[in-house]
């Protein structure tokens, strides 16, 4: 469950999500598959070069930042996003690389609004924090 500290900053994201996902997601699989060239095989190139799973992802940390209230709304995106990852192979062990590179690009995209408590507020929402 998310604190009510890192709250705020998640509620305060959802504007700068509906302006800059989709360059944060494109940052975060340029820069995840860059360093992780090993990955390539758990994605669909085709849709990594036709822009599908950039706008895809982006539209789900939209979705998430959003409706961070209303779990039962993020129910279905979350389920399609667990079977999708078991079927190419995604495993637990791979998480604190997307966290890393995802955490990276809000960093990156966002550059000084992208502040250490933003930061932590979406490690702990995406479930790496403090570890991330």
């Amino acid at each position: 469950m998310l604190s009510a500290s890192a709250r705020p900053y998640i509620d305060a994201s959802v504007p700068v999500l509906r302006e800059h996902s989709l360059d944060i997601t494109k940052v975060f699989y340029a820069n995840m598959l860059g360093a992780h060239p090993e990955l390539k095989n758990l994605f669909n190139m085709g849709n990594q070069a036709s822009g599908v799973q950039q706008q895809s992802l982006a539209s789900a940390l939209f979705a998430y930042a959003a409706n961070i209230a209303n779990p039962a709304a993020l129910a279905p995106v979350v389920t399609r996003i667990v079977h999708k990852h078991a079927a190419v192979g995604l495993t637990a062990a791979h998480y604190p690389i997307v966290a890393e590179h995802l955490l990276g690009a809000i960093k990156q995209v966002l550059g000084d609004a992208a502040s250490d408590d933003l930061l932590s507020a979406w490690g702990e929402a995406i479930g790496c924090w403090p570890t991330c």
